[in-house]
């Protein structure tokens, strides 16, 4: 089957400067992508940063944590946009904790929440955490699958969360979230004579075309900047 004209397709910028060009112009809307990297790697900047871009244009963004505090959060990434707090106390952007209870109660707070918003982005942080509720690796898929549902049936454009593990070739911690997702996107920390080299790979993106290399990445003051048009060594 042939992609659809890229051109076409409407998109959602993601906030990260030279990303889009990466992407020919932004993630497809109302699509679920997978962020993956290894702790430190800049995932939650990287989230925010979609957020806040949102924010900027009147869309509101729902932020959902299972680890981290709402006040951390914005305590962190206020650094990077002083907006942020601004879009937080306008109610622009919302942080909502969720419970560690069980996946019903998980799945529950997310849709009353979408749909009391009517939010345009979304972040899940992080679908690893769904380990806790399952104990076999399709019934994660599964919960993955459905949650995705829950966000494009309301017409939202979601980033999921996950951890990359430590001297592992594998992209996700079960292995079957970037199946499950319409992108993906991974964040590398790549250690070169003592020092990590920073990069990003745009591992796959639904009815787009998009670079497949993998792309310098620096994290200035202002947040995650990436160079395509820079070459990186391809042996990482």
């Amino acid at each position: 089957m042939e992609k659809q004209d890229a051109n076409k397709i409407e998109r959602e910028s993601t906030g990260v400067p030279g990303l889009d060009e990466a992407l020919k112009g932004g993630f497809p809307k109302d699509s679920v992508v997978f962020l993956t990297g290894t702790p430190g790697a800049g995932k939650t900047t990287f989230s925010f940063q979609f957020l806040s871009d949102g924010a900027k244009k009147g869309e509101k963004g729902l932020y959902f944590t299972l680890e981290e505090s709402p006040d951390e959060l914005v305590k962190q990434f206020v650094l990077f946009d002083p907006k942020l707090k601004e879009y937080v106390d306008n109610g622009i952007i919302k942080i909502v904790t969720i419970p560690l209870v069980d996946y019903d109660s998980m799945k529950e707070v997310i849709s009353s929440e979408l749909d009391a918003m009517g939010a345009q982005r979304l972040i899940i942080d992080s679908v690893t955490y769904l380990q806790m509720f399952f104990s076999d690796i399709m019934s994660i898929r599964k919960a993955v699958i459905e949650l995705s549902s829950i966000i494009k049936a309301r017409n939202c454009t979601a980033i999921f969360i996950g951890e990359m593990p430590y001297g592992e070739n594998k992209l996700s911690s079960f292995g079957v979230e970037e199946f499950a997702a319409d992108g993906v996107v991974a964040l590398y920390m790549v250690e070169r004579q003592g020092t990590f080299i920073r990069a990003l790979r745009i591992i796959k993106m639904r009815s787009t075309n998009h670079l497949t290399k993998y792309i310098p990445l620096d994290i200035k003051d202002t947040g995650i900047v990436v160079y395509p048009s820079a070459e990186l060594f391809a042996d990482i």
